[in-house]
């Protein structure tokens, strides 16, 4: 049986450790002092107390990483103490860059791409959240499964989470940016909820800047096509929850934020390249005005 360890307690973390809740090799992995201080003040999600084993240092199977990307770096020295040559690491990270950095650090690792559609915050140690939309992994081409990708899949399936290993996840990771990049920074930035962006005068808005962003992935071969963006768009259409992205819950508390990894991110990729993102620049220096101003 697989040892599976869940590292990063957010809403992400926590919502993917209750849908695994009563597989018997589950952990939390955290250090002393966060165990100590979790155990105490415990973890709700959905209003009731989530009954969670946590460990500090026993050796995983496969470690789910949850971080934010601002905490990923300054994080390596605490997820070493889960990992040998054999562990698998499935980031579950938003934007594109977590896959490559793990990778750059555990070279003789299997580090798998991951993408999660779920709407879920936290706020202290209170989660709200959905039940996972779409758990998405695998390397990054995926033709012939392969073990322990099939282990990994029986296990989700076991515990009816809704997950799919697709045949080139970069494409998929990328797709999921996407979105995030639209609807994350202009929620954050107007401190709307999902149900908003469904409105049409910013369905306009968040469509140009998801139009962007394909056009920039044209250009490094990602294979996005032109059917991923409008299933984005078909998405955001259906939006009807009076819930806010996650990225607006941490502007709202003042907090660190992943804007360098949405806005900040598009428009080097864009600039190495020499394509116009009006729309994105736009977006990106009105949320990080705001963001500098409420510092």
């Amino acid at each position: 049986m697989l040892k599976i360890g869940i590292f990063g307690l957010g809403a992400v973390g926590i919502s993917i450790y209750k849908e695994l809740n009563g597989y018997k090799e589950l952990y939390a992995l955290c250090d002393k002092n966060r165990i100590e201080a979790y155990s105490k003040n415990k973890i709700f999600y959905n209003g009731e107390i989530l009954n969670i084993n946590y460990t500090d240092n026993l050796i995983m199977d496969l470690v789910i990483v949850c971080v934010k990307n601002y905490q990923l770096k300054d994080s390596i020295n605490d997820l070493n103490k889960f990992i040998n040559s054999k562990t698998i690491i499935l980031p579950m990270l938003n934007g594109i860059e977590a896959h490559d950095y793990l990778k750059s650090i555990y070279k003789y690792n299997r580090v798998l791409y991951g993408v999660i559609n779920i709407e879920a915050n936290k706020i202290d140690n209170k989660v709200i959240a959905s039940k996972i939309i779409n758990l998405q992994f695998g390397d990054e081409y995926n033709y012939y499964l392969r073990e322990p990708l099939i282990k990994i899949k029986k296990i989700f399936d076991n515990y009816n989470i809704n997950n799919h290993i697709y045949h080139n996840m970069k494409r998929r990771m990328w797709s999921k940016w996407t979105l995030n990049i639209g609807i994350n920074q202009i929620s954050a930035l107007n401190n709307y909820t999902y149900k908003d962006m469904s409105e049409p005068k910013v369905k306009e808005y968040l469509f140009h800047i998801f139009d962007e962003v394909y056009n920039v992935s044209l250009k490094y071969n990602i294979g996005l096509t032109l059917d991923d963006i409008n299933d984005l768009k078909n998405m955001v259409n259906n939006f009807n929850s009076d819930r806010v992205t996650s990225l607006t819950v941490d502007f709202n508390k003042g907090g660190l934020n992943e804007i360098d990894s949405f806005g900040k991110k598009i428009l080097e990729l864009a600039d190495n390249k020499n394509i116009d993102v009006p729309y994105n620049k736009d977006l990106y220096f009105k949320l990080n005005e705001k963001d500098l101003n409420r510092k």
